[in-house]
Formats: structure tokens, C-alpha cells, sequence
């Protein structure tokens, strides 16, 4: 297979996902269609990064922003849900007496999860929408063999330089976090661990399967566990200020009470959760990690 190949099959595959969900992102009933609407419309950016000197310039940059304003109006009610997600483990998280009181925050929850439902509804069934996913499925149709001697060059050969110099941005990254390090660079080492997952997966018609799988299931691990660090600490913000909301409308002071037991827990789990985090980062750069990359990609990791 060539670069043009793997490109197309990664757009089409992601696109038949988005439009797969967007019903169900219009309902607004299963939480599960807008995650995997936004996974796929992240695939579909990290590939358009990733393949762009198959693509001319204005087609690149014309889709980049077409799929980030998606994500864009797509993350407040993914937020929302992930909040009301999270409600049951967040009454036992404390005292049984106050769990009661934690109703005025749920409620407040699906209150603005409605509202951001009911916006998002709209803007998903707008012509904007129709033609970004129609216009793009023309240019996916049209092919990428444009010319350019890179879409005829050998995928696994390019895909294995392109993942292991992603894999080394990760050892370089990995070697700056400690206990120190504020919880926005956690959140670019997961970015960079994403990127990688979804530059493997990509290649992967490409590749030994076997070997592959057992690193990407590796990079799975490592991501989900930065990922639940990123939630944590979301919904710790997002808890702080809907507690400001409550309190501006009179919130009672058990609710309070309640509220500032749930932030003493959330920051409890932060520091937990960093510490998950250091321990993953450390194992995914450590010498027999390089080795299995070098092993599967056939490249040599310093």
C-alpha cells in the first residue's frame, strides 16, 4: 500500500463515523454518539495534520477549522455529560449524611446540559454541517494521487520513520514531568501520546498486527490514564464554579458544606491521579518500551 491509500482509507472510515452518530448527537439521548463523533472528528484532524503535503493548501486549512469548530460546539455538552457521568461516584464520595445535599448539583447539571443540548441540536442540523461533510466527501472521492511523489512512496517504510520520531517527542516530553510540573503539561504529554495511538493506528494495515496490538494497547493504558487525570481536574474546575452559581442563588448552607467535602475529594484525586500519571510516562519511555518500538516499527530508538 501506498501513502494515498492509507490516507483515504483513515477519511473515509472517520467520516462514516461522524455521520454514523449524528443523528444521535442530534437526539441528544445517548452520551455515546457525541463522544464518538468527536473521536472520530479528532482522527480525522490528527490525519489531515499528518497527510497535508497530500493535500493543497487552502483544502488543508479549509477543513482544519471546519472540523475544529465541531469540536468546539460539540465540548460543552460532552463536559456537561461527563459531570452528570460522574455524579454517582461524586455522592459517595463523601459523607453519607451530606449526600442529599448534593441534589441542587445535579440538578444545576442537566439544567445547563438541556440548554447546551438544545443549542447544539440546532447547529447540527444547520447547512453548514450538511456541506462539511458533503464537500469533504468529495474530496475524499477525488483522491489524493495529485502528483505529489509522496503519495506513491511505501507506507510502512514512512509510517515506521513517522511513528518512532513521535515515539522519541514522547521519551523527550516523558523526561520533563515530575511532582512539579503543572497539570497543563500532563495535558500536552496525553495529547502527544493520542497523536501517537491514532499515527499507529493510521499504519496499521501496514504492520505485524500481533506486535502492534500489544503496543497500542500499551498507548491505551498510558492515555486513559492521563485522560482520567484531564477529567478530574475538569470537573474540579467545573464543580468550583457551579458551586459560585448555587451560592449567587442561595444554595442552602448544607449544599455548601457538601460541595466543599466533594472539592476536598477531587483534590485529593488530583494528586493521586498525577502520581498514576508520572508512574506511565515512565514506564511507556523505559528501555523495553524503546525496544518493542524498534522491534515492531523497525527503526532504531535511542
Amino acid at each position: 500500500m501506498n501513502i494515498s491509500d492509507i490516507a483515504r482509507g483513515v477519511f473515509i472510515e472517520q467520516l462514516q463515523e461522524m455521520q454514523l452518530h449524528l443523528d444521535g448527537c442530534i437526539e441528544g439521548v445517548d452520551p455515546i454518539h457525541l463522544h464518538d463523533l468527536r473521536v472520530a472528528n479528532r482522527r480525522t484532524r490528527a490525519a489531515l495534520s499528518e497527510f497535508r503535503d497530500l493535500l493543497p493548501d487552502e483544502t488543508y486549512q479549509k477543513y482544519q477549522d471546519d472540523f475544529r469548530w465541531i469540536h468546539k460546539i460539540t465540548g460543552e455538552v460532552r463536559d456537561l455529560d461527563v459531570g452528570i457521568a460522574h455524579y454517582p461516584d461524586f455522592k459517595k464520595e463523601i459523607s453519607k449524611p451530606w449526600r442529599p445535599h448534593l441534589k441542587p448539583l445535579r440538578d444545576l447539571l442537566k439544567e445547563k446540559r438541556n440548554a447546551a443540548q438544545e443549542e447544539l441540536s440546532s447547529m447540527l442540523q444547520s447547512k453548514q454541517i450538511k456541506e462539511i461533510f458533503d464537500s469533504w466527501s468529495d474530496v475524499i472521492g477525488k483522491g489524493f494521487n495529485n502528483g505529489n511523489p509522496l503519495t506513491l512512496e511505501s507506507a510502512r517504510e514512512y509510517g515506521c520513520s513517522r511513528i518512532i520520531n513521535r515515539y522519541r517527542q514522547l521519551q523527550n516530553e516523558g523526561l520533563k514531568l515530575d511532582k512539579a510540573t503543572p497539570a497543563d503539561q500532563f495535558h500536552e504529554y496525553r495529547i502527544l501520546v493520542k497523536k501517537l495511538r491514532y499515527l499507529m493506528e493510521f499504519y496499521r494495515p501496514v504492520m505485524d498486527q500481533e506486535e502492534f496490538e500489544r503496543i497500542r494497547n500499551g498507548l491505551r493504558n498510558v492515555q486513559d490514564t492521563f485522560g482520567t487525570f484531564q477529567d478530574d481536574e475538569i470537573q474540579t474546575i467545573n464543580v468550583r464554579n457551579l458551586a459560585g452559581e448555587l451560592f449567587d442563588n442561595d444554595a442552602s448552607v448544607e449544599t455548601m458544606l457538601a460541595l466543599g467535602q466533594l472539592l476536598g475529594v477531587l483534590e485529593n484525586r488530583l494528586s493521586r491521579g498525577k502520581k498514576r500519571c508520572l508512574k506511565k510516562a515512565q514506564w511507556l519511555i523505559s528501555e523495553p518500551n524503546a525496544r518493542a518500538f524498534q522491534s515492531c516499527f523497525q527503526y532504531p530508538v535511542d
